[in-house]
């Protein structure tokens, strides 16, 4: 894909989130195979769970490295992060509704130790800390997504799954360049 169509591309992803989609870069698979069971309903509302813990948790841990890195481009992926996956919080909200099923607005409980644990750090070890915290629940995030792209058959979720995959290929591709 051209550089100026991916671009533009983002922009209306970005736009249709609505705000920040910061982080669905899901810790919240962490290694736990989906059970996208035989229900096409089940696995909607498991998708829309499963994804509204793993963008919260990017949220939480990236409003966390927005008051605790140390390196000006650590703060930006951390700003960028906290944007974008507010956007897709809202997103995820309204599909969710539509559907009449209930998600949280808070991580899985492994996440929020890892928040904590992150919490704990400063300087520049905080810093390598939340990068790689970023490439992984990136690496995550998009598995779930790409899992439940083949799973899930519902259009308006579909419809989410590609408008919010390029946004986390591209979050971990940021958070990646930063880790070396």
């Amino acid at each position: 894909m051209s550089g100026a169509r991916r671009s533009g591309a983002y922009r209306a992803v970005r736009g249709r989130l609505s705000g920040a989609l910061r982080g669905l870069g899901l810790a919240l698979v962490f290694g736990s195979p989906l059970a996208f069971g035989a229900d096409a309903t089940d696995a909607g509302a498991t998708f829309l769970q499963k994804a509204a813990q793993a963008n919260a948790a990017e949220i939480k841990t990236s409003q966390v490295a927005q008051t605790r890195a140390v390196d000006p481009a650590v703060k930006a992926l951390a700003d960028r992060m906290v944007d974008e996956h507010t956007a897709n919080e809202h997103a995820l909200e309204a599909l969710a509704k539509k559907r009449n099923i209930a998600v949280g607005a808070d991580p899985d409980p492994d996440r929020v130790i890892r928040i904590g644990s992150l919490q704990k750090l400063e300087g520049s070890g905080f810093d390598r800390a939340y990068v790689k915290t970023m490439v992984e629940d990136h690496a995550a995030a998009i598995a779930l997504l790409e899992q439940a792209s083949d799973a899930i058959d519902d259009a308006d979720i579909r419809q989410f799954i590609d408008a919010t995959l390029p946004v986390l290929r591209e979050h971990a591709e940021a958070a990646q360049k930063l880790s070396r």
